[in-house]
Formats: structure tokens, sequence, C-alpha cells
């Protein structure tokens, strides 16, 4: 493993091809980022998403998907629709599969107390 000159991105050499390759957290990062960038621009506002479980941690393997929560100005079929189209294009891109769970400022406020929500608050990733 090893950094970039001038990058903070850890990269590695793939057995395989012998190309660098990004680090899953920070491939999942940037995948969470993008999806962040399309869903904001098809609603017109900005959206707060949070990376969580095994990608925020850092212990994700290959095979891992990436969790997202995605905080919505309201919880209705058509944002449900926009925000899981989006995650598909993305994760076909990609080759990854983004779970997406949408929810609102007023759920995670209601109900934080739940274990869902405090372990978001102590290992999610505002990406």
């Amino acid at each position: 493993m090893q950094r970039t000159p001038g990058s903070a991105k850890t990269v590695k050499k793939s057995r395989l091809t012998g190309r660098k390759t990004l680090r899953p957290r920070v491939r999942a990062l940037k995948l969470a980022r993008e999806f962040r960038r399309r869903i904001s621009r098809e609603l017109g506002l900005p959206v707060k998403v949070i990376m969580f479980g095994s990608q925020a941690r850092g212990d994700a393997s290959r095979e891992s998907d990436i969790d997202l929560l995605v905080i919505l100005p309201a919880i209705d079929n058509l944002m449900i629709q926009k925000a899981s189209a989006i995650a598909w294009e993305v994760g076909f891109d990609a080759g990854k599969v983004l779970s997406v769970i949408p929810d609102t400022r007023e759920n995670m406020k209601n109900y934080g107390f739940l274990p869902f929500y405090r372990s978001i608050r102590e290992e999610g990733v505002a990406v």
C-alpha cells in the first residue's frame, strides 16, 4: 500500500492487472459522493448523505455493499423511486450495490434513541 504523491488517497496494486486501484473505503466514499451529487441535482436542493456500516468502519470486503442514509425533505413514493434509481445507476456503473435508506431529519430527531440511529451517529461518515 502506498500514498500517491500530493494525495491523501490510499492505493494498492492489483494482483491481477498490476495497476493501482483505490482502497475499498476510498472507492465507497467516491461512489457515495457521486450518489449525493446526482440526487441533489435531481431534486434541485442539497441532500445530506451518511455512509454507515462496514464501509464507514473500514472493515468492508470486496463484496460489501455501500450503506447510505439519505436525508430527504420528505419521504414519499416519488422520492424513494428517485433515490433508488440513482443508487442503482451509480452502483451499476461501478459494479457495486448501493443500499439506500431514505429518511428525514424529523425522524432522526424523534427516533434518535434507537440503536440504528445511535450507530450511525457513532460510526457514520457524512459524504
